[in-house]
């Protein structure tokens, strides 16, 4: 992914989105319920600064 002047802010969520969703279907795959909890949990808080962010566009 490469990122545009006009997109820097949300290219770093998108990485970081992207591995967070790969994480959690390993820890679903290892049946890890605690750790697809706090992984559920970091995608949330990513999409929360990921709005944070769109609001202030």
């Amino acid at each position: 992914m490469t990122p545009t002047p006009n997109d820097i802010s949300s290219c770093d969520l998108r990485f970081e989105l992207a591995a967070a969703v790969k994480d959690l279907r390993h820890y679903r795959d290892t049946r890890d319920h605690a750790t697809v909890d706090l992984m559920l949990a970091w995608i949330d808080a990513l999409l929360d600064e990921w709005n944070r962010r769109a609001r202030c566009r």
